[in-house]
């Protein structure tokens, strides 16, 4: 592991009762650097994902950002974490309820609370 991540997971556990997703997972991210996650159906990325951004909490392992461990961060903490990270959804995948003008200006108007105007 790099110690000079900007994004690491160290031996993350994630269980759903008796179902083990993710087993003693290791991975680090440079900073500017990307990562692309790539597996099968069922092989955990989502879960991974989601443990990485806090949206959900591993059963075991940290999160560490900027060297910081944020494994149990939550609102301003989490949130400022979140702002420095970008994440493509499987497919490229947009909010169908939204217009493409309204996914693109989404972080504008929901996380800067920007006016629709100046967005």
């Amino acid at each position: 592991m790099s110690t000079n991540a900007l994004l690491e997971l160290k031996e993350v556990h994630k269980s759903f009762g008796p179902k083990h997703v993710l087993k003693g997972v290791n991975v680090d991210v440079a900073p500017g650097r990307s990562l692309v996650i790539l597996g099968g159906s069922g092989s955990g990325k989502s879960v991974m994902l989601k443990n990485a951004l806090g949206l959900m909490t591993p059963n075991e392992g940290q999160i560490l950002f900027n060297g910081e461990d944020v494994t149990h961060d939550q609102g301003k903490t989490r949130e400022a974490m979140r702002a420095r990270i970008g994440m493509l959804f499987q497919s490229a995948a947009l909010f169908d309820s939204l217009t493409v003008w309204e996914n693109i200006a989404f972080r504008l108007l929901t996380a800067d609370g920007m006016k629709r105007k100046e967005a």
